[in-house]
């Protein structure tokens, strides 16, 4: 693909390029997803027991460390010594991240949430690191479909400073936005490529907002993950989405390897 067809964003899903030897949000993925060429990088901001904010997809530590425990009962001391199994390197802060994409890559913020007690300080850690690293002018939120942990109220914080997904159907969001004369620069649509027809997409974009698909193998329970996903891409590209948040095993339709 010719860098004038390329959408504006492509996003290097759960941290970077995740392989047999790199982990999930390890810098041997952060590394690999800038070397070749997304724009962006999705941290998962998960919680730990004493309030701070560490980059690791699951609260379950088994799949990434083997070793039984959770991220929300451990204390982030306790947390960062741990050793990822597959790059062989420790769980990150997220500042630490941050700091390692200064620079070099855009990034998405997965917001995991957190509890009530937590959700100013949880906040701010994200904003602090963010504003260090220069990061915040191009930075993304992204909460699940249907938010948790307190996701929807977390993101509020950052409406205005840093755009945050909006996951509603076009009716809705046309709704919205008759509402707020700021709509667009507020949020940006996210969804997975089963959510999308071209008509929504247009009608996303006639009221000026970024559309970003989600490509994941995770997404694809029949058939084949590797040619749904990429059939997907395909017809995403054509409907002129702005950009996608991928498993890096679909960046072959981006990037010449």
């Amino acid at each position: 693909m010719g860098l004038e067809t390329r959408p504006q964003m492509i996003i290097a899903h759960r941290g970077g390029v995740v392989d047999a030897e790199r982990s999930e949000n390890s810098f041997k993925a952060l590394r690999e997803a800038i070397l070749r060429g997304y724009t962006h990088v999705e941290i998962d901001a998960r919680i730990t027991a004493d309030g701070h904010v560490i980059c690791f997809h699951n609260d379950d530590l088994m799949e990434e460390a083997d070793i039984e425990g959770k991220i929300s009962e451990m204390p982030r001391d306790e947390v960062t010594e741990i050793v990822l199994t597959r790059s062989g390197e420790k769980i990150p802060t997220f500042e630490d991240y941050c700091a390692h994409c200064a620079g070099h890559i855009d990034v998405m913020i997965d917001l995991k949430g957190c509890k009530d007690r937590y959700i100013d300080q949880y906040a701010d850690e994200i904003e602090t690191a963010l504003t260090k690293h220069c990061l915040i002018q191009n930075a993304l939120i992204l909460i699940n479909k249907v938010p948790k942990n307190n996701q929807d109220k977390i993101a509020e914080r950052f409406l205005g400073k840093i755009k945050c997904s909006w996951r509603q159907y076009l009716k809705k969001t046309q709704e919205a936005a008759r509402q707020d004369s700021d709509f667009a620069g507020k949020y940006y649509v996210f969804n997975h490529g089963l959510d999308f027809s071209a008509q929504e997409v247009k009608g996303f974009r006639e009221l000026g907002l970024d559309v970003i698909v989600s490509i994941n193998t995770g997404h694809y329970t029949l058939g084949d993950p590797q040619e749904r996903g990429d059939e997907h891409i395909q017809q995403m590209l054509e409907f002129g989405v702005n950009g996608f948040q991928i498993d890096s095993c679909y960046d072959h339709a981006f990037f010449d390897k």
